[in-house]
């Protein structure tokens, strides 16, 4: 949406005079037609590369509120500028970003220091163990990083060639981001950040012909913003345009790299050696490794404009490919099914569960039961499960905060009383193997022995700060449900885990009291 769009359609005088605040003198003494037309006139301020250079470095780096620093970032350069027409609804967009700091927490989780690296033979490992020491001491006053130390930092991510993206996963391996343990932000936080973006004038509260809220930043302002950060398309559609057959072979894709200066790239497979150039190399240097010849059959077979000189046709590539999206096709997620038959599952009622061809033999029932649970996890209470490596591990793990929380399926046939006693060792070993504290093992079973939950008291008594929840399959299905209602208002955030943090048998009433 243009400029003049955009202003025509803030409909909130509060939200106008926000936005007018960044570069009308006297937009408190003007009514709303008078501000309206002025907001337009000064439109050339609103576009200053510099006046923008200035306010993008001010809400990245130099704000003395650490929230301001990392929202804005996340609110501008991850969300609203990987949207085609650079807007969200306000409340998606709040969604967004709490989801985006979720992700970033359950990847530093799955991905290993030399995973970055390539390996730990390289000198690029030894930069990022060097960087990841003095980001450590940055965050050790109160806490926190001051502005000076975040612009420390910078300079130090320009000399080690190290990203803003693999920042964020080091610092969110020290428990630091988005803030001190973990925690993410909340709606209001975002929700503040938004207003102040708007009276710096990055960023319009508008609304539709429903009322509907949006946050947007307009065309041209946009593009100015992406010109100051470097940032010439999508990553969504950098991420197709590296899947063109040109580019796409593993060679090509380490020629790129090296050319611009990246090495120890031997150890990358495919996938890893795109995430490197798409968060280190603009697409118009990653383009320049193609010639003339070949940049045409492109733009032909694109059945875009094939003249003109090989930078125009770069150009004119990343253009095409900048408005593009990856479409997924909706095909109906088979969990779903082992999900509505949860209980079933649990208490390995194979007899119900062969008549309706849910399974073909018996050995399927534990799998299926795993396999409903990560989907209930997933889809209805709105957390990732964590991936995990080797075979030695629980069924089931999820960040929480700077730490897991863990669970175990036991499946068990009518009357399903699983005994805690039979397992306390298996699970004690998970938590002792862990690379981070687990404050909460959920137990996911049909029903359990009476003397269970005395000796998960007993064990939480004697391991401080360890919780073994004892929870049949009904109880976390009805929690799913109620959580996943439409009468939930709060169905689309994460189901807060801390609910299920206390030993012993869960108790229901405290979840029923909240939702």
């Amino acid at each position: 949406m243009k400029f003049e769009e955009v202003i025509d359609n803030i409909k909130n005088v509060t939200e106008l005079r926000r936005f007018a605040s960044a570069h009308v003198v006297d937009y408190s003494n003007l009514n709303e037609d008078r501000l309206r037309e002025a907001v337009k006139k000064v439109k050339p301020q609103y576009l200053h590369p510099e006046t923008v250079k200035n306010s993008i470095e001010k809400a990245f780096y130099g704000e003395i509120d650490l929230d301001r620093r990392v929202l804005s970032k996340i609110i501008i350069w991850n969300i609203l500028l990987e949207e085609v027409g650079f807007a969200l609804p306000s409340d998606v967009l709040e969604e967004r970003v709490i989801a985006f700091e979720q992700m970033l927490i359950d990847r530093s989780n799955e991905l290993d220091t030399y995973v970055l690296a390539g390996s730990k033979q390289s000198d690029r490992y030894a930069n990022l163990e060097h960087y990841k020491f003095v980001l450590s001491v940055a965050w050790e006053h109160r806490d926190t990083k001051s502005p000076d130390e975040a612009n420390l930092l910078r300079r130090l991510r320009n000399k080690f060639q190290i990203t803003e993206y693999e920042h964020r996963i080091l610092e969110t391996k020290l428990g630091k981001f988005p803030k001190a343990n973990n925690e993410l932000h909340t709606r209001t936080e975002v929700s503040k950040v938004r207003i102040y973006l708007q009276n710096e004038g990055l960023l319009v509260g508008i609304k539709d012909d429903n009322r509907k809220s949006f946050d947007i930043i307009p065309e041209e302002l946009a593009q100015v913003i992406r010109e100051v950060l470097g940032k010439e398309i999508r990553t969504e559609g950098y991420e197709l345009l590296l899947g063109l057959k040109e580019l796409k072979r593993k060679t090509t894709l380490q020629e790129i790299l090296s050319k611009n200066g990246y090495n120890d790239l031997s150890y990358d497979k495919v996938d890893n050696l795109k995430q490197k150039i798409i968060h280190r190399i603009a697409p118009s240097i990653a383009l320049e490794i193609l010639n003339n010849d070949q940049l045409y059959n492109i733009c032909s077979e694109l059945g875009i404009a094939v003249s003109g000189s090989k930078s125009e046709r770069i150009v004119r590539i990343i253009e095409y490919f900048d408005k593009m999206q990856i479409k997924t096709k909706d095909a109906e997620d088979p969990r779903a099914v082992y999900y509505e038959h949860f209980v079933e599952l649990a208490y390995r009622n194979r007899e119900l569960l062969r008549a309706k061809g849910i399974i073909e033999k018996d050995l399927q029932m534990e799998h299926y039961f795993e396999e409903a649970t990560q989907y209930l996890f997933e889809e209805m209470l709105n957390h990732n499960p964590l991936n995990q490596p080797g075979s030695n591990r629980p069924d089931g793990l999820i960040s929480f905060k700077d730490m897991y929380l863990m669970w175990d399926n036991k499946s068990k046939e009518e009357p399903g009383l699983v005994n805690l006693k039979d397992h306390i060792k298996q699970f004690d070993g998970y938590m002792n193997n862990s690379d981070k504290p687990v404050p909460i093992f959920l137990v996911i079973a049909p029903d359990f022995t009476p003397e269970s939950e005395l000796l998960s008291i007993t064990y939480s008594a004697k391991n401080i700060n360890r919780s073994i929840v004892l929870i049949t399959a009904a109880e976390l299905k009805a929690i799913a449900e109620k959580w996943n209602c439409e009468s939930n208002k709060r169905r689309d955030e994460p189901f807060p885990l801390g609910l299920f943090g206390n030993s012993g048998r869960f108790n229901q009433k405290i979840v029923d009291q909240l939702i």
